[in-house]
C-alpha cells in the first residue's frame, strides 16, 4: 500500500485544532518544530487516508498556513497470499476418487439404467445388452475409493464409498427383482446362458476380478479415462447382482445366493488388488491391507469349496 508524507505548517494557535483532527483520526504525528509563533509537522498517510485527512483540516487552517503531500515515500508490501502448497499424487489421487465415489442422482439413475439394459440382456440371453449395461455401469468409482480409504484409513471417504457402493449394488437388485416380479406375472422366464453363467461362481471369476482391480487401480493412478475399466469391473459386479435379484424374484434361491456371493468375492477381490496397487504406488506398507486379504482368502476358500460341491445350482 502507497504511504505518503503530509507536512503541516500552522500558526501555534491553531496547533490543538490540528493535532485533535489527526487524533481523531487515528494519526500519530511527529513535530518536527514547535515555536511560540508556529507548529511545523509531519504525519504518514496512506492514499485512501490521504485526500479526506487533507478535507478535514482545511477548515482548521489559517490564510498563512499551508499543507503538503509528498509523492509515495514508502511502500508497505500487500499482505502475501498463503502460499499454497502443490497437492501430491496421493491428494490429487483422493480428491478424484472422492469425487466419482458420491451419491448422486446421475450415479442412482446410470446404475437403475445399467441394471435394467443388464436384466433384458439376461432373460432375453443376449450377449450384447449385457455388454451394453457394462459400459454405463457405474460401480467401478465407489469401490476404488473405499478401497483407497481402507487403505490410507480416510474415514470420511470410506464411509462414503462404502454408502455410494452399498446403495448401488441394492438399487440393482432391488431393480432386477422388482422387473422379474413384473415380468414373471406375464410370461414364464427361463434361464439362458447369461444367466446361469452367473449363477455358479468359481474361481476363474475370482482371477478375473483380481485384475479387474489392479488395473483399476492403475488407471486412476495414471489419470486416464475410466470407459474400458468400467466394462472390466461391470462384468464381475454388476450382471451378479441383477441375476441374483432375477432368482430372488422366481424363488430359486441356490443360484440367487450364488450370484450374490459371485458378486461379493468379485468386490473383495477387487478392493484387495486395488488396495495393493495403491500401496506399490506410494509405497505404503503392506500391513495395511492384510484385513482385505485375509478376507479374500477366506471367500477364496468358501468359493472352492462350494463350486466343487455345486451347491449353487442345486435348485436350478
Amino acid at each position: 500500500m502507497a504511504r505518503h508524507l503530509l507536512y503541516v505548517q500552522a500558526e501555534a494557535s491553531r496547533a490543538p485544532s490540528v493535532l485533535g483532527v489527526m487524533e481523531e483520526q487515528g494519526l500519530h504525528p511527529l513535530v518536527l518544530r514547535s515555536g511560540a509563533d508556529e507548529i511545523y509537522l509531519v504525519v504518514p498517510v496512506d492514499t485512501a487516508e490521504a485526500d479526506r485527512l487533507l478535507a478535514l483540516l482545511k477548515p482548521v487552517l489559517g490564510p498563512e498556513d499551508w499543507m503538503a503531500l509528498d509523492t509515495p515515500a514508502w511502500t508497505f508490501p500487500e499482505a502475501a497470499e498463503e502460499e499454497h502448497e502443490e497437492p501430491t499424487p496421493a491428494e490429487e489421487l483422493e480428491r478424484e476418487l472422492a469425487s466419482v465415489s458420491k451419491l448422486t442422482p446421475w450415479y442412482l439413475f446410470l446404475t437403475a439404467a445399467s441394471a435394467t439394459i443388464a436384466f433384458a440382456g439376461l432373460v432375453r440371453d443376449d450377449a450384447l445388452l449385457v455388454l451394453a449395461s457394462m459400459i454405463i455401469a457405474p460401480l467401478m468409482g465407489p469401490l476404488m475409493g473405499l478401497g483407497f480409504g481402507l487403505l490410507w484409513r480416510h474415514r470420511r471417504l470410506t464411509a462414503q464409498a462404502a454408502l455410494t457402493a452399498l446403495t448401488g449394488a441394492a438399487l440393482a437388485w432391488g431393480v432386477a427383482w422388482l422387473l422379474a416380479r413384473s415380468l414373471a406375472a406375464f410370461v414364464a422366464i427361463e434361464p439362458g446362458t447369461q444367466l446361469i453363467a452367473r449363477s455358479a461362481p468359481n474361481l476363474f471369476d475370482l482371477a478375473l476380478a483380481l485384475v479387474t482391480g489392479a488395473v483399476g487401480a492403475y488407471s486412476f493412478i495414471r489419470g486416464q479415462g475410466q470407459t474400458l475399466v468400467g466394462v472390466m469391473v461391470a462384468i464381475a459386479l454388476l450382471p451378479p447382482l441383477v441375476a441374483s435379484g432375477i432368482f430372488a424374484a422366481l424363488g430359486w434361491l441356490g443360484p440367487a445366493t450364488g450370484a450374490l456371493y459371485l458378486f461379493t468375492i468379485n468386490a473383495a477381490a477387487l478392493l484387495f488388488t486395488a488396495g495393493v496397487g495403491y500401496a506399490v504406488r506410494f509405497r505404503i506398507s503392506a500391513r495395511r491391507f492384510w484385513p482385505l486379504g485375509t478376507l479374500l482368502v477366506v471367500l477364496a476358500v468358501l468359493l472352492w469349496w462350494s463350486s466343487r460341491a455345486g451347491f449353487w445350482t442345486a435348485h436350478l
